[in-house]
């Protein structure tokens, strides 16, 4: 254990009110001037960074002492694995005690950060066993190089929430004491400082906190790589944030735009891509139909988010929708996946704007706009009824997957979605609704540009099978509009 840690613990016995505060200030207390006001008084640097062999000795015999041992409980727990419960120990103590063994800790611990027993479990008898809880008194060994030092923080079982609340304060006080660029692994660190605050705080909470220490950090840094990277890391905050930082959200993205527009660090088409997304998104959410149209074609201009998708899905997985996108699926939740979510957004406000020929050249040029079906039907040589066929067959086996997840009780399948489909409370309706929506948006666009055939077909099944009375009544009143224009 570390000092400080020491000394902190034994000053609050573990509390985290304002005894902590208090401890801070009389134990390690920071000469820095800051507002103090959202997450407390800082840490002084030389308490909580330490050499690189300091560090290592502690890991060490942190790991021994905690992990060392396989007991009684863990024993049980460890025997349904294929792991050779009888030499365990043995094989456990001779890795610990190793040159080889403490290299492998302290290299995983230099390449991701954390260490837990899962891990050490995993360099040991090279078995990937994942554990329901932490094992030996011992949750989790962190660590950061910062400059030539390094931060080390451990956090045990016992007061899991004060060395939890700790780590924030440190990681705090670290951001603020240190320039970007000697901090390795920025991000990482960010995300930890992110992690616990949303454990032990409101999403309110830690969403002005995060802000305001970021706020703080652009005040005192150059521009710099890292700098961007948390700006947009507090835009996507934002972004999950709830309706009062939602609110927030074109102001932050316009600055964001005008500050990282141009220059050494400038937004690369992947991060306007992911912009734009947000934007989009707000943009339907307050039914602002021209600029839905702006960013949506946009985004599917020479596949922007096409060609960024495994990019962004990695590095911004908590903000576009990730499901697997279903081209050959009619019948789908369209917000599950984004670039389904914008061609959805998309068709629905062309409608409202009456560019109905425009729909059907992203009909004819996207599957996933819609489904295969209907694309095959705008790309067949020539006119074929079994195409308008295959729309039916298209519905009734999404239907059995959505329901059975298998095609081979479609007609139970069926039945069981009939039943359900309109029931607010039932597992189908959010998938209906959506639906819905989208075929009677197709409808329309059918029927204004003339595509008879098609559009007896769909209505068809539409009554059916997916039919959402407000929609079809919307629907009717739609093409008696156009039909007396």
């Amino acid at each position: 254990m570390l000092k400080i840690d020491e000394l902190l613990l034994a000053e609050t016995k573990g509390k985290i009110d304002n005894s902590l505060e208090e401890a801070i200030q009389r134990v390690c207390p920071c000469k820095k001037e800051i507002d103090d006001s959202v997450f407390g008084s800082l840490l002084a640097l030389d308490s909580i960074l330490i050499t690189k062999e300091k560090a290592k000795n502690i890991i060490y015999s942190t790991v021994e002492e905690f992990w060392g041992n396989i007991d009684l409980f863990l024993h049980s727990t460890l025997q349904t694995t294929t792991i050779d419960i009888e030499n365990a120990n043995e094989r456990l103590h001779s890795f610990i005690t190793s040159k080889t063994g403490k290299k492998a800790i302290f290299d995983h611990l230099l390449i991701h950060n954390h260490f837990e027993f899962d891990n050490l479990l995993a360099l040991v008898f090279g078995k990937d066993i994942k554990l329901s809880f932490p094992a030996g008194g011992l949750q989790q060994i962190n660590l950061f190089q910062i400059g030539k030092k390094f931060f080390l923080h451990i956090i045990y079982n016992d007061k899991n929430e004060f060395w939890n609340i700790l780590f924030a304060k440190k990681i705090y006080s670290i951001f603020l004491q240190t320039p970007l660029q000697k901090i390795k692994d920025v991000m990482q660190l960010m995300d930890c400082f992110k992690f616990i605050l949303e454990k032990h705080y409101t999403l309110n909470q830690s969403v002005v906190v995060t802000n305001n220490l970021i706020k703080q950090l652009d005040e005192q840094n150059v521009r710099s790589y890292q700098l961007k990277e948390l700006h947009l890391f507090n835009l996507i905050l934002h972004f999950n944030g709830g309706k009062r930082h939602y609110k927030k959200l074109n102001r932050l993205i316009e600055w964001i735009l005008s500050s990282w527009g141009n220059g050494k660090w400038a937004l690369s088409e992947k991060e306007n891509a992911l912009l734009v997304y947000m934007l989009a998104m707000n943009a339907s959410e307050q039914n602002d139909i021209e600029k839905v149209i702006e960013y949506g074609r946009y985004l599917i201009h020479q596949d922007r988010l096409i060609n960024h998708s495994i990019e962004l899905l990695v590095e911004y997985s908590n903000v576009l929708p990730n499901l697997k996108p279903e081209p050959a699926t009619l019948v789908k939740g369209y917000n599950k996946n984004y670039l389904e979510q914008i061609f959805y957004i998309l068709i629905d406000a062309l409608i409202q704007n009456e560019q109905f020929d425009e729909v059907i050249s992203l009909l004819k040029k996207h599957e996933i706009a819609s489904c295969s079906s209907i694309y095959d039907y705008f790309n067949a040589p020539q006119f074929d009824q079994d195409m308008l066929h295959r729309i039916e067959a298209t519905v009734q086996r999404d239907i059995a997957y959505i329901v059975h997840n298998s095609p081979q009780h479609v007609l139970q399948s069926i039945e069981i979605w009939l039943n359900d489909y309109q029931n607010v409370k039932s597992p189908y309706y959010e998938i209906a609704i959506e639906t819905s929506n989208h075929v009677c948006n197709l409808l329309k666009v059918f029927f204004a540009t003339e595509q008879y055939e098609l559009f007896e077909k769909l209505i068809e099944v539409y009554n059916k099978y997916l039919k959402i009375d407000s929609h079809y009544y919307e629907l009717r009143e739609f093409v008696s509009k156009y039909v007396k224009a």
